[in-house]
């Protein structure tokens, strides 16, 4: 993980016109979490970012911004259901694909802290009829995919299992079972795989000898007031307000929503904008709820899940649900997905108390970067004054030839003539990117940046000094 050093600002009040409060019973903040305000952001800019999707006969997305564990602005825009012609709204339900492995971690991780689960402990320990082909892989190596399990719907797709059949928990865990060999050893690399999510759901089945959706609901859900969020196990369950998802068609769009799935896990929960907002407070640790789940094994579960994990002796970018990326020089902690023409992403910046959530039903909508749209907005002041130190013209003796990068909507811009021009993306460790260029910069003993290298297809490490900030 990058862990370029904490940027400090001086912050600014937050105004937002016309957006929607959501207050939720506050509980005392830990000292280690920040109490931030965003800069002045007009209601008019978050719309333009979603101009796209606000139409009248075509699906769209959900969205919302949160301040220390509050909604500061909550949308949707397009329909969630075409045959009858129903807006999205901050109550309309969505498919969260893999957002869905944060709740998962939570529930298994639970049960970690109440030691009915050892995360050292390999998975054959509480699963009977464990394949032996599997047997060295542990507990902890479902949580960061450091298990080596290929993934299921991969083996659905070879064995010709199609996601639309009726399949419970148990159904799909079978299918777990036929991978036949790990792809590595356990704990050595990193690979995304369903299959780890899927297994510790049937974990917490065995356990608690509950239903995992139960037991979901009655230890969190519930007691933290989530009602209109569930794992999907059940085919026939009625969802109030739900929102189908489309794939375009031409001018048109197709129904891609398989009402026959019922798969929970790595995917399979449902919940709203107005839901959400409580499982941000409970991050944020500004909420109180009752029953269920403590708050020191709060306080315990989420340090857990943000704490990253090992593979191969290298520090990995993944907890337990959780991504944590370092986004212009800010912490960053979310997961997005994808699956069945839904796409969302859910991000936190916790350094700033700022997060939002994006829920899509339409294949060809991009959460994440219209979540990153939104951080750009709403935490300008720390992305410029992490970037200003990059701004200036490169100059290239060698190839008599010069670089100008300027901050432009919270981004690194590269301004030339030629191609390639335009956004620069940090990648981490040090790297950037523009277009078809690799860029890394060089700093003095001070830290002061000073020049940087150009590399490019069969050329590299091209020097250019800095010649004005």
């Amino acid at each position: 993980m990058n862990t370029a050093k904490l940027i400090s600002v001086i912050t600014v009040s937050f105004i937002l016109t016309g957006c929607m409060t959501v207050s939720s019973n506050a509980a005392p903040k830990p000292e280690t979490e920040k109490e931030t305000k965003s800069p002045i952001v007009n209601r008019s800019e978050i719309e333009d970012i979603f101009k796209n999707y606000d139409q009248e006969n075509a699906p769209g997305c959900a969205t919302a911004v949160y301040q220390n564990g509050e909604t500061t602005f909550s949308k949707g825009y397009g329909i969630a259901n075409l045959d009858y012609n129903i807006p999205i709204s901050d109550s309309t339900s969505f498919y969260m694909a893999s957002i869905s492995k944060q709740m998962t971690a939570a529930a298994a991780g639970l049960l970690v802290i109440r030691g009915e689960l050892d995360v050292e402990a390999t998975v054959s320990t509480y699963i009977d009829e464990w394949p032996e082909w599997a047997s060295e892989v542990k507990v902890k190596h479902l949580f960061n995919h450091t298990s080596g399990l290929p993934d299921i719907y991969g083996l659905m797709s070879i064995y010709g299992i199609s996601t639309s059949n009726v399949m419970d928990l148990d159904d799909y865990m079978e299918v777990v079972k036929m991978g036949e060999e790990l792809m590595f050893k356990p704990g050595s690399e990193y690979a995304y795989s369903n299959s780890g999510y899927t297994t510790l759901a049937h974990l917490v089945e065995n356990i608690t000898q509950d239903k995992f959706s139960q037991f979901v609901d009655e230890e969190l859900l519930t007691p933290l007031g989530m009602n209109s969020t569930h794992f999907h196990d059940d085919r026939h369950r009625v969802i109030p307000n739900r929102a189908m998802s489309y794939q375009k068609n031409g001018d048109n769009f197709r129904q891609t929503y398989l009402g026959n799935f019922q798969g929970v896990g790595p995917g399979g929960l449902y919940s709203t904008l107005k839901d959400w907002q409580r499982w941000e407070s409970f991050w944020n640790g500004t909420l109180q709820w009752n029953g269920g789940i403590t708050a020191e094994e709060a306080i315990e579960l989420k340090q857990m899940m943000v704490t990253p994990s090992m593979a191969g002796g290298k520090k990995l970018t993944y907890g337990m649900g959780v991504h944590m990326d370092t986004v212009k020089g800010a912490l960053m902690n979310g997961h997005g997905g994808s699956f069945m023409g839904f796409n969302t992403d859910y991000r936190r910046y916790p350094e700033y108390g700022v997060s939002m959530v994006t829920l899509c039903n339409r294949a060809d909508a991009n959460p994440q970067e219209l979540n990153q749209q939104l951080a750009d907005l709403f935490l300008k002041e720390y992305f410029e004054a992490y970037l200003s130190p990059f701004e200036g013209t490169y100059r290239s003796e060698e190839l008599l030839t010069e670089f100008t990068l300027t901050i432009e909507g919270s981004n690194l811009k590269l301004n030339r003539r030629l191609s390639p021009n335009g956004y620069v993306t940090e990648n981490g460790d040090g790297e950037w990117s523009a277009g078809s260029l690799d860029m890394e910069f060089k700093r003095n003993g001070t830290g002061e940046v000073i020049g940087l290298y150009i590399s490019a297809s069969r050329v590299r490490d091209i020097e250019f000094h800095r010649i004005s900030e």
